[in-house]
């Protein structure tokens, strides 16, 4: 099959310029990631507000997840991602406001925007460079390894950047002066260090055509359905674990002395999962890949059933801690198997039907625990989603072991 979109200029592929670039645009992530949900609250707001304009952030991400994806594949993922920088620039601008109203768009903003940046580079960079003969497993652990440290960096400065700003009296204005910063900084490099695409006349697509090619591609992969349904029993997964994992730690503290073992957590998961990223790419010329992720994901809900049954603060750091090693193994096994089945002329429109599953599956997550908390708690939650998380996956094992090419 022809490749679709092919650099301008024939200078040698290298893949530092695409992880610099990447790493700033999930700086800017990370910096606000402390900060989200203070941005809202900082300027008086109530917390029913504040779940108003987390909607809000969450409906344009989902709404735009998909369509941004074909529009990459279909109209160029340098200029996908570039529009996505442009969007989120313009909605950090509004963030800045003490209306609500415009906070609101700021949060649509950057949700449409966050929406048309993600995968588009990654996709790009994937395609280039398995074109020079890199190999795929190499891309997607560097790319794994990138995000991972980049948003952990990007957490940190926002925390202290927060810290400057209260002794300013404005909370959040260094944090989203910092990002202004960062995302201005990659809409820059991102013309000066990444060559422009050209679309050869026989692959000219129109967006409905794109979007028929994506549906072409899952109705014609039984693989490609399971792999999306199991990204969505991953959305299920985090949201049970990252929405409920702070008061349910609280509850085994002695005091409120020790409740700097919450911070000490959230820093120490993104080093474990930088670990599993290393032990899944090693694991990937031992053992079949499918097979891995499999056991991977079944082991996690194995830990989560142990995890809703710990008792002490060490119990269930060694718990939480293995479930993240597990999910950094998932997380860069998973990028392979569906890069390695994605063709070039799909590539971020799949990136994007994943990224929609996995936040369709963070709604459901959280829709089920609205009922479940109306006669029990967070330890009962754990163990209905892992019951079912075990059971969906051993039925999606017999699938995706069956349906994936080896490698």
């Amino acid at each position: 099959m022809l490749t679709r979109w092919l650099p301008t200029v024939s200078k040698p592929f290298r893949l530092a310029p695409y992880l610099a670039l990447l790493s700033l645009s999930y700086l800017s992530l990370g910096v606000t990631i402390p900060a989200m949900s203070l941005i809202v609250i900082s300027k008086g707001f109530s917390l029913s507000r504040l779940s108003l304009a987390m909607i809000v952030f969450s409906l344009s991400v989902m709404a735009f997840e998909v369509p941004s994806g074909i529009y990459a594949d279909a109209k160029g993922r340098r200029k996908s991602f570039a529009l996505g920088l442009v969007l989120s620039l313009i909605g950090t601008l509004l963030l800045f406001s003490s209306s609500f109203l415009l906070l609101c768009a700021g949060f649509a903003c950057t949700g449409i925007g966050r929406a048309y940046a993600s995968g588009s580079l990654d996709a790009l960079m994937i395609e280039r460079g398995q074109r020079a003969g890199k190999k795929l497993e190499d891309i997607v652990f560097a790319l794994d390894v990138n995000s991972g440290i980049s948003l952990s960096v990007g957490s940190l400065l926002g925390g202290l950047l927060l810290s400057l700003g209260a002794q300013l009296d404005n909370l959040t204005s260094l944090v989203l002066l910092a990002r202004v910063f960062l995302v201005a900084l990659s809409s820059l490099l991102l013309f000066l260090l990444i060559p422009k695409e050209t679309q050869t006349p026989e692959e000219a697509f129109t967006f409905k055509a794109q979007a028929n090619a994506l549906v072409s591609a899952l109705s014609s992969s039984p693989f490609l359905l399971a792999f999306s349904l199991s990204v969505l029993v991953q959305g299920v997964l985090l949201a049970s674990l990252e929405g409920y994992w702070q008061p349910y730690l609280k509850q085994l503290l002695v005091s409120d002395s020790q409740l700097w073992i919450l911070g000490l957590i959230s820093a120490s998961v993104f080093a474990v999962s930088v670990l599993g990223s290393m032990m899944g790419k090693r694991l990937l010329s031992h053992m079949r890949p499918p097979l891995v992720y499999c056991l991977a994901f079944a082991g996690i809900f194995a830990l989560q059933l142990m995890l809703s049954r710990s008792h002490t603060i060490i119990q269930f750091l060694l718990f939480y801690e293995l479930i993240y090693l597990l999910l950094g193994m998932v997380s860069v096994v998973g990028m392979y198997l569906l890069n390695k089945k994605a063709s070039d002329a799909v590539r971020t429109s799949l990136v994007s039907v994943s990224s929609f599953c996995l936040q369709t599956g963070g709604l459901l997550a959280n829709l089920l625990a609205t009922v479940v908390f109306l006669g029990g708690g967070i330890s009962r939650y754990w163990v209905i989603t892992a019951l079912g998380g075990l059971g969906m996956i051993s039925i999606l094992s017999v699938w995706l072991l069956q349906r994936t090419p080896r490698t």
